[in-house]
């Protein structure tokens, strides 16, 4: 498991939380708990991506504080390949809101939506730990040859 002081431990957290929270939600018969922590998540896990994948990019600070899934995406697609759903993204990303807040767009969600929601932070917990574990070999890579270089001088 990742430190916790980082976007992806924070995620990995906050799917656990979700996850294990599916028996307490059922006693209660509410699953917005569940819904909005799997999108909450979902969020911390792509913007993993975004904090180790762009760095430099005064763009990416606009990013971060956002809470638009697909806006996040769009934003890793800039430059990284992930293989994500952006309608299922953009699905779980309304849970951020909708199901913790009062309002005209209030949702309650059902067991079956909590299930789903669960599926699609599953698909982008695996394909941004994925992403993540890829670019950190990469940086190593690039970080090795310029102590070979060095080595040279």
């Amino acid at each position: 498991m990742e430190k916790i002081n980082s976007y992806l431990g924070l995620a990995d957290n906050d799917y656990l939380y979700a996850k294990n929270g599916m028996d307490f939600c059922r006693n209660i018969g509410n699953f917005n708990p569940v819904t909005a922590g799997c999108a909450q998540s979902a969020e911390k896990y792509l913007k993993a991506v975004v904090e180790l994948g762009f760095p430099e990019d005064e763009d990416s600070i606009r990013i971060l504080r956002s809470h638009n899934l697909r806006a996040v995406l769009h934003k890793i697609q800039e430059k990284i390949e992930i293989n994500l759903d952006e309608k299922a993204c953009k699905w779980l990303g309304d849970f951020y809101f909708d199901a913790r807040y009062p309002g005209d767009n209030f949702v309650l969600s059902t067991e079956k939506d909590a299930e789903e929601a669960l599926r699609i932070l599953e698909e982008i917990r695996t394909e941004t730990i994925r992403v993540v574990t890829e670019e950190r070999k990469k940086r190593k890579r690039k970080k090795d040859k310029l102590k070979e270089w060095k080595a040279f001088e």
